[in-house]
C-alpha cells in the first residue's frame, strides 16, 4: 500500500507538520511520497531528502531567517528571497529532485497565465523558493522565462499530484482560522486575508484525501513566528498523539500497533 503525503504552506507555522509526522511514523506509518506548497514544500524537500522531523527542526531552530532576506531592489516585491537558495544548498547541496530518497511534488503559482504548476524533476531550489515567495511580500522567481508565486494562492493543499499514484492520501492544513482576529498592522491584516482565502480552498479539496490534520493551536502563531518553533512543533505533534488515541484515525492503514 502506498502512503501520501501533502503538507500545506503557512510559513512558521508550518512546523507544525514535522511533529505530527513524527506522531505518524512512531505508529508505524511510513510515507512513499510527498506533495507540497510553500513551507509544505520547503520541509517535505528535507523529509524526503531524508532527515527526520527532530533533525528539520534543528536546522530550524539554527537558522537566522532574517538575515539572509534583504530589500528588493525592484516595484515586484518588498524583499528577494533568491538569497535563501544558499541556506537550502547547505542541507540538500546537489539541486536536484533526483537527490531526494522519496519523490517530492512542488506547487508553485505561474503569474503569466494564473494557474498551479508542480514540479517533480530537474532542478529542485528555484522550485523551492518560488513555491514560498508570498505576493508583495517577495519577489516572483524566474523559471524558465516565466514567473512564479506561492503556490498556496492556486492550490494550498496539493493532493492532486498524490491521488493516482497512492492507495491513501494524509493532509496536513496549517492555517485554521481563530474567530477572535482584531485588526491590527497592514502586514497582519495582509496576512489575515491571504490565509482566509487559501483555507476555504484548503477545505473544499480535504474531502479528497483520506485523513486530514489540522492542529488548531497553530493559529496562535504568525506566519514568521520561526522563534517559536519548538512550541510549533509540539502543537502538531500532541494534537496529532490525541488524534491517534482518541479516534484511531490510523486504523484504515491496517497497521500492527494501531
Amino acid at each position: 500500500m502506498k502512503v501520501g503525503l501533502v503538507l500545506s504552506g503557512g510559513g512558521a507555522r508550518g512546523i507544525a507538520h514535522l511533529g505530527a509526522i513524527q506522531a505518524l511514523e512512531e505508529e508505524g506509518l511510513q510515507f512513499d511520497m510527498v506533495s507540497g506548497t510553500s513551507a509544505g514544500a520547503l520541509l517535505g524537500a528535507l523529509y524526503c531528502y531524508g532527515y527526520t522531523p527532530p533533525e528539520i527542526l534543528e536546522k530550524i531552530q539554527k537558522t537566522n531567517f532574517y538575515g539572509f532576506l534583504r530589500p528588493a531592489l525592484n516595484w515586484q516585491g518588498l524583499i528577494s528571497i533568491e538569497k535563501a537558495s544558499d541556506e537550502i544548498k547547505k542541507h540538500i547541496p546537489e539541486d536536484d529532485f533526483s537527490a531526494l530518497k522519496k519523490p517530492l511534488f512542488v506547487t508553485a503559482t505561474q503569474v503569466n497565465k494564473g494557474k498551479a504548476k508542480v514540479f517533480s524533476k530537474g532542478p529542485l531550489i528555484k522550485p523551492l523558493l518560488a513555491s514560498s515567495s508570498i505576493p508583495v511580500l517577495f519577489n516572483p522567481v524566474t523559471i524558465r522565462n516565466k514567473q512564479y508565486v506561492d503556490g498556496g494562492i492556486t492550490d494550498n493543499l496539493p493532493i492532486k499530484p498524490l491521488k493516482s499514484k497512492c492507495d491513501k492520501v494524509i493532509a496536513m492544513h496549517c492555517n485554521p482560522i481563530d474567530k477572535d482576529y482584531k485588526v491590527g498592522s497592514w502586514r497582519d491584516l495582509m496576512e489575515r486575508s491571504l490565509l482566509i482565502a487559501i483555507t476555504i480552498n484548503s477545505h473544499r479539496a480535504k474531502n479528497k484525501c483520506d485523513v486530514f490534520i489540522e492542529p488548531p493551536g497553530v493559529s496562535d502563531f504568525k506566519v514568521f513566528d520561526f522563534k517559536s518553533a519548538r512550541q510549533i512543533y509540539d502543537v502538531g505533534y500532541k494534537y496529532t498523539r490525541k488524534q491517534i488515541e482518541e479516534k484511531n484515525v490510523l486504523k484504515k492503514f491496517e497497521l500492527a500497533n494501531v
